[in-house]
């Protein structure tokens, strides 16, 4: 989810204490997260069954008792809408209020954030709209931070500036130890000899060899995040059904294809357009600012839910030390 990305940046310096009453989790200055409110919010993300399953190939959802909360991902959940009512809060000093376009942005940046769209269906309506809305603040609070421009029309401009950038390039490989491996594969290419046959037979890389040195499709940043930024400037600049000369490369010498490229439509791409102008000073700012407004804060938190504790980088809730099974496994959803 994106907004794990600002769980347990709230400050240093704020008020910690633990409040009593069950029927609240969480006040933040003054406003109250209802248990309610927190019990609905994590079961609007678990009756969505598929967007589950992708979370729990790196987290536990669910505890060890029957119909139960793991009291990690309770605290997570609890941890993150703590930040979207700091962030909420700081808007409203900023004087900001979204409009329908910043909602618009919103929603393409929350179904791509939890899956895509199909998977974001999924989610009860009522709890789409908050994503979508949370979504939309967190973008504009940013670039109110850092000055930039994030309007519909400084989007299309950026796009219109940036085609190639947002292309989506296909591209096989062949990997070799040594350059006078890899000249002697891309003169046998430059003879028409089969790309996929030689990276069966002579390709290092065990990912992709046994399918023809099929890498896979995405855009610059993509390549840049799985394969490096030489990987990704060599296929940004290469046609398709192209083969570029051997490069040097940090895992050895590559000869590289791009298969085939397209270009990504305008409307599928608003947020990472928007990550783009921001770049990561925007995230930057948004940690800057929980870190600081939360200095003068007053924070509680239901004990029931652990407590929060200081660290370097800030504080958030967390489970007390060595808890037994029935904390960690009290929360139950509601109907069970």
């Amino acid at each position: 989810m994106r907004l794990s990305k600002i769980v347990a940046f709230l400050g240093v310096g704020a008020i910690l204490s633990s409040c009593g009453t069950a029927s609240v989790a969480a006040t933040v200055n003054g406003a109250t997260i209802s248990s309610q409110a927190l019990t609905s919010e994590i079961n609007s993300i678990t009756a969505n069954q598929t967007f589950v399953k992708q979370l729990q190939s790196s987290q536990q959802i669910f505890g060890t008792g029957t119909n139960t909360y793991d009291m990690n991902f309770v605290d997570e959940v609890l941890n993150r809408r703590i930040s979207m009512v700091l962030i909420d809060q700081e808007a409203k000093k900023l004087g900001i209020h979204l409009t329908s376009q910043d909602i618009a942005l919103g929603r393409v940046d929350a179904e791509q954030t939890f899956g895509g769209a199909t998977v974001f269906a999924q989610f009860p309506k009522e709890y789409q709209a908050q994503l979508i809305k949370d979504s939309a603040m967190l973008d504009v609070v940013e670039a109110r931070l850092v000055h930039a421009n994030i309007s519909l029309s400084s989007l299309q401009n950026y796009y219109n500036s940036h085609t190639a950038q947002f292309a989506d390039i296909c591209s096989s490989q062949i990997l070799v130890s040594t350059q006078a491996q890899a000249n002697s594969i891309y003169q046998q290419l430059q003879g028409n000899a089969d790309f996929a046959s030689l990276a069966k037979a002579d390709s290092g890389d065990p990912n992709t060899a046994p399918n023809g040195g099929a890498v896979g499709c995405g855009t610059y940043s993509d390549y840049v995040s799985a394969l490096g930024a030489q990987y990704a400037q060599v296929v940004v600049n290469l046609g398709a059904n192209s083969i570029a000369p051997p490069v040097h490369l940090p895992t050895g010498w590559s000869i590289i294809k791009v298969t085939s490229r397209s270009t990504l439509p305008f409307d599928q791409l608003t947020p990472q357009i928007r990550a783009a102008i921001l770049g990561s000073k925007g995230q930057s700012a948004i940690t800057n600012l929980l870190s600081q407004s939360t200095k003068s804060s007053t924070v509680t938190v239901n004990s029931q839910y652990g407590k929060l504790t200081a660290t370097s980088n800030g504080a958030g809730v967390a489970p007390f030390a060595s808890p037994s099974p029935a904390k960690l496994n009290f929360f139950v959803p509601s109907g069970s």
